[in-house]
C-alpha cells in the first residue's frame, strides 16, 4: 500500500537564488527572484524613456 511522503523534497521547496539577496534594515535576507529584476528593469525602461516618447526598433 502506497503512502504519502511526509517529508516534503528539501530541492523542490527551497528554489536555488544563486546566493542573490538584499539585506533589510533589521538584517533578514530577502531571496531577488528574477520577478523582482523584470520588475525592476521595467521600471526603469519607462523612466528613461516613456512609452510616448519611445523609438520602436526597425
Amino acid at each position: 500500500m502506497d503512502q504519502p511522503n511526509d517529508k516534503p523534497d528539501k530541492k523542490a521547496k527551497s528554489p536555488d537564488f544563486h546566493g542573490a539577496a538584499l539585506i533589510d534594515d533589521n538584517g533578514r535576507e530577502i531571496p531577488i527572484t528574477e520577478a523582482m529584476v523584470q520588475n525592476a528593469i521595467s521600471d526603469l525602461n519607462q523612466k528613461v524613456a516613456p512609452s510616448s516618447k519611445r523609438k520602436s526598433r526597425p
